[in-house]
């Protein structure tokens, strides 16, 4: 089904007159059902009604309007190509913005706030050599590599309790390092 030029026929023809007509029932009829199914396929009402008007202005266009009884499949088939259309539209802008946010980095930091962040890091860095081993390599592999209490424990030979209990006093420890205090003092206040 193509759609008709303006020079096809006459304007105003009874043809038309009739497909206008077939279309503005489906409207009447099949309206509620056409949104409720762009709804469930877009979860927009803005993008909902529009899909529906484009489908609309899609039908009245078509080269043979005496095919009423497809009507309403063609209706559904068009709403639902127009719908898979802008899903991609949508999915391709995402991309496209995700992989201009990855490729310029902003650093939203004020030069000071950056060099106190830089020596935050240091003080960090320096806290986590001053825990015990079992502790630090505990507290690391749950943050970086993402383990659970059970891999930890397997991999350095200890209960999950325990693990922890490792983890609560290095996050502690380290918070309280980079808050100011010495080691001795942040020591003291994290095995309590």
């Amino acid at each position: 089904m193509q759609p008709r030029g303006p020079a096809d026929e006459p304007e105003g023809s009874a043809r038309d007159q009739n497909h206008e007509r077939a279309v503005a029932d489906l409207v009447r009829e099949h309206n509620r059902a056409l949104h409720a199914f762009l709804m469930m396929r877009l979860h927009d009402e803005h993008e909902a009604r529009e899909v529906a008007q484009e489908a609309y202005v899609r039908l009245l266009q078509l080269d043979q309007p005496g095919a009423v009884s497809f009507l309403r499949a063609y209706l559904f088939k068009t709403a639902a190509n127009i719908a898979i259309d802008r899903a991609r539209q949508r999915s391709h802008r995402a991309r496209v913005q995700e992989m201009e946010a990855a490729e310029e980095p902003v650093d939203r930091l004020s030069p000071d706030r950056w060099v106190l962040s830089a020596e935050d890091l240091q003080v960090l860095k320096a806290a986590l050599l001053e825990l015990s081993p079992k502790c630090r390599r505990a507290f690391l592999l749950y943050r970086l590599e993402g383990w659970n209490d059970a891999q930890i424990g397997e991999q350095l030979g200890i209960q999950p309790r325990m693990v922890r209990h490792y983890l609560t006093q290095a996050g502690l420890y380290c918070r309280l390092r980079v808050q100011g205090l010495t080691p001795q003092q942040a020591k003291e206040r994290s095995t309590r």
